[in-house]
């Protein structure tokens, strides 16, 4: 299926090309910004591993840097709808973060305003430049432009991509793809002149193959499953994002409950500056393809700022889910913040397989501030399993490797119970 997906991002590629070329007469073909960008890699799209978030989309726009080692790259664009926004710098080749800019750090164009500094009704637009290191300091002597990524030297295949989480229409209400408006367009420049040159082939990108390694664990049946920090990822990371992971073998008659309070989420653009986290979110996925299947976020989430919310894991081939349906459905009419969500593991990957009932666990924080006391991010990483030994069995410093015992209240513990204890 993998091979298939790649089959068809390169058609799409090559259709792409087709948009900028010239007709019979000569006569260059209108440039569309977004068929510069990669079709949307969509977070729920249950293609890519490693565990993305379901409400992000994803676009990159990938080049072959050794071929055009003096070009300098723009990207001109109006900031989208969204609760987060940013573009990463990858080394393809490793997959590698190299540098990037988030949404609050971009500065908008002249007469413009960033929508994410401000609250505003105005259209805010904005240059990004990607600028290879040999030509940075020449480049920004001719120019003085701001919104600038260096590419280091040594990095041959580069990777551009656009994250967007939460994005809606301008009104804020409805969801929208590509939050609201269209993709920035990408312009080659002469470094020295600033004149436009050819902009470099858009190539296939390692992002759609590369996935998280999948390896069974011992303490995925043990009836307490921890939470702890993840290290940095080695494959695309979001470096702007911390992740506290879980791993857990989850039977047909049995329950596994958390309860954490979760971070305050800013209500306005003022306020982001200060907030402790940008975003939070609960997503499951398989431990059989490490794709990711299901997701609460704190604009969804059954939860108030402050309170603990309880979190519900069941199978969905669990005989007696209607009971534990109508216990969750109870609790919240008397006032409870429970949220139950369903893990169907018999349905099939894209690659025909079920996701069977080995499930990992990411409470993701963007841009989580460690100036707040119970900010995850002053906890110390776990690293995964080596191939000898567990998570578990790494921790060093329980006190700032354990969710639970770092965070007090604001850290999830999971417990699993048969149905019958959980029903009583």
């Amino acid at each position: 299926m993998i091979k298939k997906l790649l089959s068809t991002l390169l058609t799409l590629f090559a259709g792409m090309g087709m948009l900028t070329s010239c007709s019979d007469s000569d006569t260059p073909a209108p440039v569309n910004p977004t068929a510069q960008w990669s079709p949307t890699v969509k977070g729920n799209g249950e293609v890519i591993g490693a565990y993305p978030d379901l409400y992000s989309n994803y676009w990159e726009y990938t080049y072959d840097l050794s071929k055009h080692p003096d070009k300098v790259l723009r990207f001109s664009g109006e900031f989208p709808h969204c609760r987060y926004f940013s573009f990463s710098v990858y080394n393809d080749e490793t997959g590698t973060a190299i540098g990037g800019i988030n949404d609050v750090y971009i500065e908008p164009e002249e007469g413009s305003v960033n929508p994410f500094r401000v609250s505003t009704s105005r259209t805010g637009r904005f240059t990004v430049y990607l600028v290879p290191e040999k030509l940075a300091d020449d480049f920004k002597k001719s120019w003085s432009p701001d919104n600038i990524c260096i590419v280091g030297d040594g990095v041959r295949k580069v990777s551009v991509m656009i994250r967007q989480y939460l994005g809606t229409d301008a009104s804020g209400e409805n969801y929208d793809e590509y939050g609201g408006v269209g993709l920035p367009l990408i312009s080659a420049l002469n470094p020295v002149t600033g004149e436009e040159v050819e902009l470099p082939e858009h190539i296939l990108s390692n992002v759609y193959s590369a996935t998280s390694e999948v390896y069974l664990l011992k303490s995925d049946h043990l009836r307490e499953m921890p939470f702890f920090l993840a290290p940095p990822s080695r494959y695309y990371p979001n470096n702007s994002t911390a992740y506290l992971y879980a791993r857990t073998h989850l039977s047909t008659d049995s329950i596994l409950t958390f309860s954490f309070i979760p971070a305050p989420m800013p209500q306005r653009p003022e306020d982001y500056a200060d907030a402790a986290a940008r975003y939070w979110s609960i997503c499951l996925g398989s431990a059989a393809d490490t794709r990711s299947y299901a997701s609460l976020c704190d604009r969804n989430a059954n939860w108030k700022e402050g309170e603990k919310a309880e979190f519900v894991i069941a199978l969905k081939k669990n005989p007696r889910l209607d009971e534990v349906t109508a216990k969750v459905e109870r609790l919240n009419k008397e006032g409870g913040k429970v949220n139950l969500m369903v893990w169907d593991s018999e349905k099939l990957n894209i690659d025909g397989i079920p996701l069977g009932e080995n499930i990992a666990f990411m409470y993701r924080n963007i841009l989580p501030n460690s100036a707040w006391p119970y900010s995850i991010s002053n906890m110390l990483p776990t690293e995964y399993y080596d191939g000898v030994r567990e998570p578990i069995d790494m921790v060093t410093e329980p006190d700032r490797q354990i969710a639970h015992i770092a965070l007090g209240d604001y850290g999830p513990l999971g417990q699993k119970s048969s149905t019958a204890d959980y029903l009583k």
